[in-house]
Order: C-alpha cells, then sequence, then structure tokens
C-alpha cells in the first residue's frame, strides 16, 4: 500500500460517517458506490468512494430517495452540486423555522401579557410548525411512482421550480387553509367567501397540472393514499380541509366557476 494513497476499509468509513456496514451495502447494491476490493477480497474505499459517499449522504438528508438519488448523481455526481441542493435545502428549512419562531414568540408575548390567542392565529402557529416538518421521502416517492407515469414525474422534474416558487405556492397554500378556518364550522360552501377561496385553489392546482387531466387525477390518487397513511397525514392539510375543498369545487362547477 502506497504511504500517500488514502483508503479505508468499510467498517472504518462507517464509524466515520455515523453510518452502518450495512447501509453501505444497501448503496453498492443500489449502484450509488462500487468501492475497490483488496487480493482477499475485502472491500476498500478511496478518496473518489469517500466523496461520492458524501454526496449520497447529503441528498440522503434532503428525503430523497436512492432511486432519485442515483439520477442526481448520475447527471451530476460531484459533491459540489450534491452540497449545493444540500445548501439550498437548509436555506429554506431556515427561513421556516424563523417564521415559525416569530409566531411561536409573538404567541408567548401575548400569553404573557396574559392575552388569549384567537382561534386564527392557533391554527396559524400549528400550520406554520406542520409545514416546517414537511419531508419528500421514500414513501412520498413510493405513491409518486405508484400514481404517476413515468413520463408525468419527468416533465414535473424537469420544470424549473425555484425555492422561490415553492415559497410562494406554500404561502398562498397556506393563506387558503387559514381562510377556510375563518369562515368557521358551518360555512357554506357556496357562499360568495368559499367560492373565492376555491377559485384560488383552482387557479394553484391549475398551476401544477398545467390543464392536464390526467395530471389532475394522478395527483389526487397520490393524496388520497398519503392521506391514509398517519405518518403522512400529518403533514398534509387536515381531512376537514380537503372535504370542505371539495364541495366548494362542486358548488363552482354548479354555479359555472
Amino acid at each position: 500500500m502506497k504511504a500517500n494513497v488514502f483508503q479505508e476499509t468499510a467498517a472504518a468509513v462507517a464509524k466515520r460517517f455515523g453510518v452502518s456496514v450495512k447501509a453501505l451495502r444497501v448503496y453498492e447494491e443500489a449502484g450509488l458506490l462500487r468501492p475497490a476490493r483488496t487480493v482477499a477480497g475485502w472491500r476498500i474505499y478511496r478518496q473518489p468512494e469517500i466523496e461520492r459517499l458524501s454526496a449520497i449522504l447529503a441528498l440522503k438528508h434532503l428525503g430523497l430517495p436512492l432511486k432519485r438519488i442515483g439520477d442526481l448523481l448520475r447527471g451530476s455526481g460531484d459533491l459540489a452540486a450534491a452540497l449545493a441542493l444540500q445548501e439550498a435545502a437548509l436555506e429554506d428549512a431556515k427561513a421556516e423555522a424563523e417564521t415559525a419562531l416569530a409566531l411561536v414568540r409573538s404567541a408567548r408575548a401575548k400569553l404573557a401579557e396574559r392575552r388569549s390567542l384567537s382561534p386564527d392565529e392557533l391554527g396559524k402557529l400549528v400550520r406554520s410548525t406542520a409545514m416546517s416538518e414537511f419531508k419528500w421521502n421514500d414513501k412520498m416517492e413510493a405513491l409518486a411512482q405508484k400514481h404517476y407515469t413515468p413520463e408525468q414525474l419527468q416533465e414535473l422534474r424537469a420544470r424549473p421550480f425555484t425555492a422561490e416558487d415553492q415559497a410562494r405556492v406554500t404561502a398562498a397554500w397556506e393563506k387558503i387553509y387559514a381562510d377556510i378556518d375563518a369562515l368557521g364550522p358551518n360555512a357554506e360552501p357556496g357562499s360568495d367567501a368559499a367560492l373565492e377561496i376555491g377559485r384560488r385553489a383552482q387557479a394553484l392546482i391549475g398551476e401544477f397540472t398545467q390543464g392536464d387531466p390526467a395530471l389532475f387525477k394522478a395527483a389526487g390518487a397520490m393524496n388520497r393514499d398519503a392521506m391514509q397513511d398517519p405518518e403522512l397525514a400529518k403533514q398534509l392539510p387536515s381531512q376537514a380541509h380537503w372535504s370542505f375543498m371539495g364541495r366548494v369545487f362542486e358548488a363552482l362547477k354548479q354555479s359555472g366557476g
């Protein structure tokens, strides 16, 4: 072994990165890592594989499934690109956390003055915390693979959807849910206020589907499946919101939009 050639065993690499040797084998079986072998057949990890593992773990921490990670690494394969994605995600998370923190501090200050929080303020506080916890994980990817065609997924992932776009859309949906809450539990779906909310929701849905009924159907099916999973349902709007929105859409249809 040359003194200037960096290489480590699987056990040493696993310890260094805080993962299991089994995880390294999984990444290898998925085609993400290709460690060299000694004459005796032992796996050894050199600098290129160490850097590639860093990229894999950086993307994994973003909640991406292995298949998506493989696609990204085949497209770029370098650690710098993976870290750029992670930096963008952390910036988004930071902005969400700062917003949630500001709401919590405001709520605490109000309570310290012995003033109560309105239902709208409580709802906004809860939604802000819930939205900051949303992560695209293996379950979401599995549902996407189940309900969207490969062509649909390719088209969606090719869209130039920036972090600013995500923030804008998220804020727009949060406003919709807040406005639904403000209508009260006995709101009439055919009221002017409800129909106005429905039109905003339809505009956001239309932006996503771009008028493609097949994409609309796939998105609805994926959402219904996600609502059946307790873990995923915690990250999504409540069933009450979706149910009310369905009645509003029906009222819009009957009224001609």
